[in-house]
C-alpha cells in the first residue's frame, strides 16, 4: 500500500483547563474532557499541556440513533476516565461530538466543520455505514486517520491510508452464520436485507461466500429502511423451499421482519446480523422474538463470557463503568466507540503523541477490546476474525448463547 504523510495539526496551548462535558457551539456538538475547572489566577505562571483534539460524529437523530447514542455516552465516559488518569503523557484528551442525524451528507458537513474550527487530529464515527463511507472519503483526502463504527466491509476494503474500523464486519458476520448452518445440515437459506449500504453489503457477502460454505440462496429480497411492513417479501420467501432466512438491518426494520413472519406462519429458522444486537431489538420484538436466532460479538451477553476469554476483563471493566455513569446495560455499538477511542489513545501512545504519525502507527497496533481482539496490519484495517463472534439465541426474552 502506497505511504502518504498525515496532517499534523497545530493549535495554540491551552492556558486554562478543559471544562467537562461542557455544550459548544450549535448543531448538537459538545466537547467533552476529564480535567476539572481552573482559575485564571490558579493557572497564572503555569501552561497546562495542550489538549489532543479528537472529533467524533455519531447519529444521535435519525434511524441510526439506537447505534449513535451508546456509543456517544461510551466516549464521553472513556474520555473522562482517561482525562482523569492524566491524559496521555500529561495532555488531556478533549472530544468534539457532531450529530450526523443519520444522513451521508450531514455527516460530511460534520466532518468538515470539526477539522476546519477545531484543527482535530483524529475523528470516530459514524455509527452508520453510509455516513462512514462519505466521511471516509473526505478523510481520505485529508490524511486525517479516522475510526469508523459501522460494519460495512467497504468501509476498510479496499484499505485506505488511515481508515479503520471497530465492529465485525459483513464478512465476519457471514461466516459466522455459515459455519453455524454447516453445524445444522441447512444449506438453503432466504436472503431479506435493507436496501442501504449495510444491507446490500450483507447481501454482497452472503452471495460470494455461499459457494464456500455449501450454500444455496433460493431467494433473495429487500426493503427499505423507513419500510413499515416487509409482508409481501416474506410471503414470497415462505413459498420457496429455503430452510432458514437471514436478514440485516438495524433497528426497527429487523423486529418487524421477526414479527410478520411469525404471523405468516414462517417457521424456518430466523437469523438476523449483528445490526439489530442490542436490547432494543428485544423490547422491539416483544413475544414473537423467541427462537429468533442473531449473530453477534461477546459484550451482548457479558455475563456469559467465559473467565479464561482474553476480553473477559475489560468486558467487565466496561460493562461496570457504563452501568455505574448510565444506569444501563451498554450494547455492542457503545463497545464500538470505546473500543474506537482505545485504539486512537493506543496508537497516540505508541506515536510518543505525535499525531502526524497516528495513521501509520495504527496500522502496527494489536489490542484486546470490547468488540474482539485487533491485530491491524497495512493489509487489514479492521483486525478482526468471525472467531470473536458467537450465536446467540433469544429465549425468555433475553439473549443466550447458544453452545
Amino acid at each position: 500500500m502506497q505511504k502518504r504523510p498525515f496532517r499534523k495539526w497545530f493549535y495554540p496551548l491551552a492556558l486554562a483547563s478543559l471544562v467537562l462535558l461542557s455544550a459548544c457551539g450549535s448543531g448538537g456538538q459538545t466537547s467533552s474532557s476529564g480535567g476539572g475547572s481552573q482559575t485564571q489566577g490558579e493557572a497564572a505562571g503555569e501552561e497546562s499541556k495542550e489538549p489532543i483534539r479528537i472529533g467524533a460524529i455519531f447519529s444521535l437523530t435519525g434511524a441510526n440513533s439506537p447505534l449513535g447514542v451508546p456509543e456517544k455516552q461510551a466516549v464521553e465516559l472513556l474520555a473522562k476516565e482517561l482525562n482523569e488518569a492524566g491524559g496521555i503523557d500529561g495532555r488531556p484528551i478533549e472530544v468534539f461530538i457532531e450529530d450526523d442525524k443519520s444522513d451521508n451528507t450531514e455527516a460530511v458537513k460534520a466532518i468538515r466543520k470539526l477539522v476546519s474550527q477545531h484543527k482535530i487530529v483524529a475523528v470516530l464515527g459514524s455509527s452508520g455505514s453510509g455516513p462512514s463511507l462519505a466521511m471516509a472519503e473526505f478523510a481520505d483526502g485529508e490524511g486525517l486517520p479516522m475510526i469508523s463504527m459501522a460494519a460495512a466491509d467497504q468501509v476498510t476494503n479496499p484499505v485506505r491510508p488511515g481508515i479503520f474500523k471497530t465492529p465485525h464486519t459483513d464478512v465476519h458476520g457471514t461466516k459466522r452464520i455459515y459455519k453455524y448452518l454447516q453445524e445444522q445440515g441447512i444449506s438453503k437459506i432466504a436472503i431479506l436485507n435493507d436496501s442501504n449500504p449495510y444491507g446490500s453489503g450483507w447481501t454482497q457477502q452472503l452471495h460470494k461466500y455461499a459457494p464456500e460454505y455449501g450454500i444455496t440462496i433460493v431467494a433473495e429480497e429487500k426493503y427499505g429502511t423507513q419500510d413499515p411492513s416487509m409482508s409481501s417479501q416474506l410471503t414470497k420467501i415462505k413459498g420457496t423451499d429455503a430452510e432458514a432466512l437471514i436478514f440485516a438491518g438495524t433497528n426497527p426494520g429487523p423486529a418487524t421482519i421477526v414479527k410478520e413472519a411469525k404471523q405468516l406462519g414462517l417457521t424456518i429458522p430466523l437469523i438476523s446480523s449483528h445490526g439489530s444486537a442490542n436490547s432494543k431489538f428485544l423490547e422491539l420484538v416483544g413475544d414473537a422474538g423467541e427462537g429468533v436466532l442473531m449473530v453477534a460479538g461477546k459484550l451482548l451477553v457479558p455475563d456469559q463470557v467465559a473467565p479464561d476469554d482474553p476480553q473477559a476483563a475489560i468486558i467487565k471493566k466496561f460493562v461496570d463503568g457504563y452501568k455505574a455513569a448510565y444506569n444501563s446495560e451498554p450494547d455492542g455499538f457503545a463497545g464500538y466507540g470505546y473500543d474506537g477511542l482505545n485504539l486512537l489513545v493506543e496508537g497516540l501512545k505508541q506515536a510518543g503523541g505525535d499525531a502526524s504519525k497516528l495513521g501509520e502507527v495504527l496500522e502496527g497496533v494489536t489490542y484486546v477490546g470490547v468488540t474482539g481482539e485487533f491485530s491491524f496490519s497495512p493489509e487489514d484495517h479492521n483486525g478482526l476474525t468471525e472467531d470473536s463472534m458467537i450465536m446467540v439465541q433469544v429465549k425468555d426474552g433475553k439473549f443466550e448463547v447458544l453452545p
